[in-house]
Parts: C-alpha cells; structure tokens; sequence
C-alpha cells in the first residue's frame, strides 16, 4: 500500500512539472493554499518596469488591487485559502508620507487578508500613532505572541491577539504572529515597548493551541530570512514560517534560496519557510498537504509576479486613484535634472553596493555641511527606497525616493567612531545590507570574506582640493549624517555621543531638492566610494 502511495504522489509531482504553479486540473485542491505578501510598504499601486514607485496601477506591476483580486478569485474557487501579510505596510511612498496610517487603516477594510503580523516601520511614527492604527476599524486580527509592552506605553491594550485559529477545509489550522523585536533601534518604538524571547513566544502559543487540539500551525514573522531559517530548527509544531523584513526574493533562480526552503524542526518534522520580496510586486503562493495528525507530507509553489496585464479589484484601485489624485503635483514640480546612467540603482542595490541614488544625496548633504565646515557626510543604505529617475527630478521623485522625513544635523566624533560606524555597516552577511553606509568626502575599502569587525581595510578622506588623506583614529571631523544615524538607529550607538553643532535641523528632502536645484543639470558624481572585495 505505502508502495502505491508513494507512487501516486511521484506521479502527481511529475505531472504538476517543475515550474511550481498550482496543478489545478491534476490534484485535488490543497489542504491548506497560502497566499502572502510582506514588506508592501504602502506601494498601493505597485512599481513600474524600472523599479519606480505608480500613483497608476493600470501599467504597472503589482499593487493592492492586483493582491486583493486574486485572494479573493482563489477563494471564490473553493480554495482552502489563507491569505497572509508579514508587516511592514507603513512607509516607503507618497501615498503614505501624505496620508500617514489612515490610509492604510482604511485600505484595509478592502483586503482581504486573514492575518498580519507587525514590521519595524509601523513603529516609525512611534507607539501612540500605532495604537491608533491598531484600534481602527478592521476586519482580520493583528497578531503579535511576542509583543509585551510595560506600563506607560500607549500600545498597552492595544487591539493584537498572539494567535488566531480558522477553520479551513474542515481543519482548525492557527496562525501565531511574531513582530519585529528590535524596533527600538530601528524606529521610533518608546522606552516602554518590550518583547518576550523569539523561542519561549512561539513554544507558549504552540503549547496553548495543541491543546485546543490544533494540529496544523503556521507561523507569521517579520524578523528576516536568516533568522526565519535558524527560528524553524529551534522551534517544534509549526509547519509554515511565512516571514519578511529582509525583502528576500526565493526562487530556482534566486541565491537565497529555492521556495520554499524546506528544513526539520528538533523532532524531525518538516517546517517550510517563504517570503515574497517586497513592494506588491509579488504574491507568494504555497500549496501544502497534511497527514491525519496534522504533519506535512509534500507541497509546491511559486512567488507570482504580478503582471501589469493581471486583472484588479475594482474597489481596491478606485480607491488608490482616489488618493494618488492629490499627490500628482509633486510630480508636476519640476526640482533638477541628471542624465546618468550608472548601472542598476534604487533600494535593492543599495543595500548590495554603491549605488547612484544613495551617493547624490551623500553629496547633497555634504554641501550644505561644508557651511559648518563639515568634512563628510554618511548616509545609511536603507535610506534610499527608490531610484531617482534619470532625466528630469520632480519633488515626488525625491519623496519617492528618500520617503522617511528624516532631518539632517552636523555632529563632531572622533576618526576612531567614524571607522566603528563604517564596520558596523558591514557587519551582516555579504558585509552589505540597510545598515551599509554611503558617503561623500570619504572612500573606503571592504573585504568582504573577512570576519565582522574586520572587514573596512582603510578609509581616505577625499579633500576639497583633490588631494587625499588617511581617515586618523585620534582626530575629530565634523560629518553630516540623518537624525536617524545620530539618534543610534541601525544600532548606531557609537554616533550617539557625537557633538551636536548646529541647531537648525532640515530636512534630507529639503536639502536635496535645494542641491538639484543649484546644480542643474547635475555634474557627473565622483563614484568609487565604497569599494567592496571578495563579496560572495
């Protein structure tokens, strides 16, 4: 018998093919069909072919409406469908710095998702705006089984639960939410938001829905891929980690990984781990498959770009023209122009590498710094969301691009904190990643197969005059660099202690944009900046 067993299912695989799309017409429908998305950043209308943020959803890729039809065409065929988002909604378009969460509090009621789970940018704007965003009016729960704030934090109360259970395809199948527990060096959390540990929350909830007789578990992170894949061997009872934070794209032809990745818990059992990249543009979809006590058994799946030419929700896009209307001004706002083509650009390579985006506004910064005879400017990675276009600059562009609304501020350290911010930015895997720092007046070396806190070989300061000199432990420099940076964000901590210098505090945008406008059309920016060695 088990010989027949395992023949039918070898069948079914071979016929299914390799290509991981659902076999709809081959299998019976899935037991469990998870629909997820995460990171979507308020791109509510998706990106075009470039990379760049739409105000319209009709030519471009991804975006809600897209998201929301085929949630709801996989439920109206009588999937057993679980549609989930792993965080990260806040942030990252005009939509949002215009509209802050309202917008997305009310877009919600038109998704139709099952679950979320919380990400670090819904800390920006602080814990009281969260809590308000967590007590609008939804209709599917915010789940959070790690999230303990104190006395004194406005999130005391807050509408989340730690885990939620549903009845799917005549099975309970539960949903436990893990948020991203290092918000206070990340946003804006206050001194009162705390996390019970990663391990000991997923076990709690694990304990409490088995014996509630739930067998089938999935868990809903917002903590990144690596973390994901070390937290499904750490963990026993969960068959699913859908995750996101790292923006990781998982594929045949991705360096990540294959979808899913597929690992053992302690006991042995399968644990599958998923995520979608980000911004909309992709819809993650993994078909499972449990044995009688609620063990997987096999699966397939795909990330699903979603294509311009896919069909939308008609109430979901009405919405976003209703809010993309407003916002066409500044795009009509005419700032600059720059005609270089540099190679790739934007968020996803400037977190790998020096990129052109991140390097004018390194250079943008400095200028205004040099009033205060400011040596250097540094500009975090992360910082760059999108890519500014080449040929003319609107001031939407730059909104688009640099979205945070962060201020900039000139402080003096030491040249031994400078080295110690440039190690730290390198310190994760591939020594790239949000925290990399960008620059201008300074260029510095990486080797990257070097051990973390070992990896900046030199760094030069690149002088005015053309001339060249070796960055000193012992002297100070004035440096220009984002509030974020100084308040210790990323984990910064040796930026904290600098010495403030200038009151006044403008904002990046604003510093930008007045940069483009003196000089244009923008001369060709000096680039070999950030030099990277044996990246793998």
């Amino acid at each position: 018998m088990r010989f027949y067993l395992a023949f039918a299912l070898c069948l079914c695989f071979l016929l299914a093919g390799c290509s991981g799309k659902r076999a709809e017409n081959i299998e019976p429908h899935a037991d469990l069909l998870l629909l997820h998305t995460n990171d979507t950043h308020s791109y509510l209308a998706g990106l075009d072919a470039h990379g760049r943020v739409c105000l319209d959803d009709a030519p471009c890729f991804g975006g809600y409406a897209r998201i929301a039809y085929a949630i709801n065409d996989a439920k109206k065929r009588g999937e057993n469908v679980l549609a989930l988002d792993a965080g990260d909604m806040f942030q990252g378009t005009l939509f949002y710095s215009q509209n802050k969460w309202p917008i997305l509090a009310k877009i919600r009621e038109l998704l139709p998702y099952d679950a979320q789970t919380l990400g670090n940018h819904e800390w920006d704007e602080g814990c009281g705006e969260l809590a308000k965003f967590l007590n609008a009016k939804h209709h599917f729960p915010m789940l959070c089984a790690n999230l303990s704030p104190r006395k004194g934090c406005p999130l005391l109360g807050s509408d989340t639960a730690p885990y939620h259970i549903f009845r799917i395809g005549g099975h309970q199948v539960a949903v436990i939410g893990l948020a991203n527990d290092g918000v206070q060096g990340l946003s804006a959390a206050c001194r009162w938001t705390f996390f019970d540990d990663r391990v000991e929350s997923v076990q709690r909830a694990v304990a409490a829905l088995e014996k509630q007789g739930v067998q089938r578990i999935i868990l809903l992170t917002h903590i990144g891929l690596s973390d994901d894949i070390r937290l499904a061997q750490r963990v026993n009872g969960v068959d699913v980690i859908v995750g996101g934070h790292s923006h990781s794209y998982l594929g045949s032809d991705s360096t990540e990984g294959p979808y899913p990745i597929v690992l053992k818990t302690p006991k042995g059992e399968p644990v599958l781990v998923v995520t979608a990249k980000w911004a909309t543009q992709y819809l993650g979809e993994l078909a499972c498959f449990f044995d009688a006590q609620g063990v997987l058994t096999h699966w397939h799946g795909r990330l699903r770009l979603l294509r311009p030419e896919e069909p939308r929700d008609p109430a979901v896009s009405a919405f976003v023209a209703r809010y993309a209307q407003p916002l066409q001004s500044f795009l009509d706002k005419s700032i600059g122009y720059q005609e270089w083509n540099m190679g790739d650009d934007g968020h996803d390579i400037c977190v790998k590498k020096e990129c052109l985006s991140a390097t004018i506004m390194a250079d943008a910064m400095l200028a205004y710094g040099k009033q205060y005879d400011a040596t250097l400017s540094l500009f975090n990675s992360g910082g760059v969301r999108a890519a500014l276009p080449r040929g003319r600059i609107s001031m939407g562009d730059i909104l688009n691009a640099f979205p945070f609304g962060n201020t900039i501020e000139v402080r003096e350290y030491r040249g031994e904190d400078i080295l110690k911010a440039l190690e730290w930015g390198v310190r994760e895997e591939k020594a790239s990643g949000s925290a990399m720092l960008q620059t201008a007046g300074l260029r510095y070396q990486v080797i990257a197969s070097n051990p973390p806190g070992k990896r900046v070989l030199d760094a030069t300061l690149l002088l005015p005059n053309g001339s060249e000199e070796p960055l000193r432990k012992k002297s100070r420099y004035r440096v220009v660099l984002s509030n974020y940076l100084a308040q210790g964000g990323d984990h910064f901590r040796m930026l904290v202690k600098g010495k403030s210098l200038v009151h006044k505090k403008p904002k990046d945008v604003d510093v930008l944009a007045n940069y483009l406008a003196i000089h244009n059309p923008l001369p060709k920016p000096r680039m070999g900046r950030l030099i990277q060695k044996n990246v793998p």
